[in-house]
């Protein structure tokens, strides 16, 4: 069973600074990686926050992940650009590319850039929120190795490859659709996995290829939609791979491990689009009629981000929520 604690965002922050000092990050560099990871944490992602640190520190010091590369751009094409990761730190290139595509999107209205090359980027939604508080729209999306079967087989054949859409809201609560391409994603299987506690609808196939909520008894996870998640995990592959002139999810998939991934960055710049006032009350209204309708019983209709940001005010007045296991791992690196 998961037995969980609360620390102060402070405390998870500096304790992840000191170790990301330790291995070697300096400057900038520490500081946004250990902002990142709390943050993942403080907005009720652990799986790509404390979850994940021990791991990506074990990345660092195997040399799976290069301390000291940073993505670069190595073709501009007017809105969009072409960037190489160099295998560096996945948090550091993906907030350098999304920062791009806000500049380029700051010029031209829209920007782009596609980035190959690069490692693990943590929580999806990271990139979404930098380019929402930019007071842009953020669209961004990456490949993995393979870790789905397609509609209508039982090989794993596609990438898990996680999508985003942000949209800004003047308050900072920002709609964010954070969603990976499985029915459940990894994180949260895992999660599932060490409390013991079912899915609360299929999420993927048993070793007798039989559907199952039972997280540990998954050996393959179901796409979203069947066909229609399918079809759109292969689709982000190949748009990611083509456009950054990187690899696919067979290519990545064909090394040791998962390294080298492709990913695409989107911005929309809204201020060269209308007045700030008008689009700011046409998505406060489309958000309000959303959530103004009866519930099913049980349930409670949100708009995509609304969770994440409770979790976030939440987590800032009572502590954030840890896992004793990964706090006490942590705490020895």
């Amino acid at each position: 069973m998961v037995s969980d604690m609360r620390i102060s965002y402070e405390e998870l922050r500096t304790e992840f600074l000191r170790v990301l000092t330790a291995t070697g990050f300096i400057g900038a560099d520490a500081e946004t990686l250990a902002r990142t990871f709390a943050d993942n944490s403080r907005d009720g992602v652990p799986s790509h926050g404390l979850n994940r640190f021990p791991g990506f520190i074990g990345d660092v010091k195997s040399g799976r992940v290069d301390l000291a590369a940073r993505a670069q751009s190595v073709v501009a094409l007017g809105a969009m650009e072409q960037w190489d990761g160099h295998r560096g730190p996945g948090v550091l290139n993906g907030l350098a590319s999304m920062g791009r595509a806000i500049e380029l999107a700051q010029q031209h209205t829209v920007g782009a850039v596609a980035l190959r090359n690069t490692s693990h980027w943590m929580r999806a939604g990271t990139y979404g929120l930098h380019a929402a508080d930019a007071g842009c729209i953020g669209i961004c999306w990456t490949n993995t190795t393979k870790l789905m079967p397609p509609y209508g087989g039982l090989d794993k054949r596609l990438g898990n490859n996680p999508l985003v859409i942000a949209i800004p809201r003047p308050d900072g609560d920002h709609v964010l659709l954070d969603m990976a391409i499985s029915q459940f994603s990894g994180g949260r299987t895992g999660t599932h996995k060490r409390s013991g506690e079912p899915f609360p609808v299929p999420g993927g196939y048993d070793a007798d290829g039989e559907l199952t909520t039972d997280a540990a008894a998954m050996e393959r996870p179901l796409p979203i939609g069947h066909w229609k998640g399918s079809g759109l995990a292969l689709c982000l592959d190949l748009m990611a791979a083509l456009l950054s002139g990187g690899q696919t999810t067979t290519q990545v998939a064909r090394k040791e491990n998962e390294a080298g991934v492709s990913q695409v960055y989107l911005a929309f710049d809204l201020r060269r689009l209308g007045d700030a006032e008008t689009i700011a009350e046409t998505v406060h209204d489309t958000l309000s009629e959303l959530v103004s309708g009866a519930n099913a019983p049980g349930e409670q209709v949100s708009w995509p981000g609304q969770r994440s940001a409770g979790k976030r005010q939440d987590a800032l007045r009572d502590g954030v929520v840890v896992e004793q296991e990964f706090w006490a791992e942590v705490l020895a690196l």
